[in-house]
């Protein structure tokens, strides 16, 4: 049987990473499995709920910024689910965006997590920034096609999938970010 793992998408979030090193854990005991990407973490927790994917990986808790609210209190709705193990990624985050200086960066989008990380960073290097929450960090590169004045926060390998340029790396504000992923079924 192939095993079916929701995470929180598009392509290129850490949510994908984290599904994708579960992926190749299972793979090294001969499992196979793919991926299958949600718009929102509650969407995630309530696909393996309702029992559309067999497990799910979504963040449960941030080094820095602690826990992943939305993620807790879904799960409190959703008691049935029960968690399987947890990873812990290392989390760097770049400022991509198609402006060639930060003083031409009016806008940052990204996750809100990702946006508290970098906090400090924004503040001393972008303060004239307007920080607009998003889904996901690679939901965020969505808007920088439209506003060359726009940047997000997201991982390096977003800024490769989706062919944008990285403006800074890293600047999350404390090099050693990680972020625990819960596997539920």
């Amino acid at each position: 049987m192939t095993i079916s793992i929701a995470h929180l998408g598009p392509a290129g979030t850490y949510g994908e990473m984290a599904a994708m090193a579960f992926s190749n854990k299972l793979s090294q005991v001969g499992q196979q499995s793919f991926l299958c990407p949600y718009p929102s973490i509650t969407q995630t927790l309530w696909a393996v709920s309702q029992g559309q994917v067999n497990l799910a990986v979504v963040p449960v808790e941030n080094s820095i910024e602690g826990s992943v609210t939305i993620t807790l209190d879904t799960l409190w709705q959703l008691d049935i689910l029960e968690i399987q193990t947890a990873l812990v990624l290392p989390i760097s985050h770049g400022l991509i965006s198609l402006a060639s200086i930060f003083e031409e960066v009016k806008t940052v989008y990204s996750h809100p997590q990702a946006l508290a990380q970098c906090q400090g960073w924004l503040e001393k290097f972008v303060p004239q920034v307007q920080q607009i929450p998003a889904n996901s960090t690679t939901e965020a590169l969505e808007y920088l096609e439209r506003d060359r004045s726009a940047a997000a926060i997201a991982s390096q390998r977003a800024a490769e999938l989706y062919k944008l340029p990285v403006l800074a790396y890293p600047i999350n504000d404390y090099p050693d970010n990680c972020t625990r992923f819960w596997v539920l079924k």
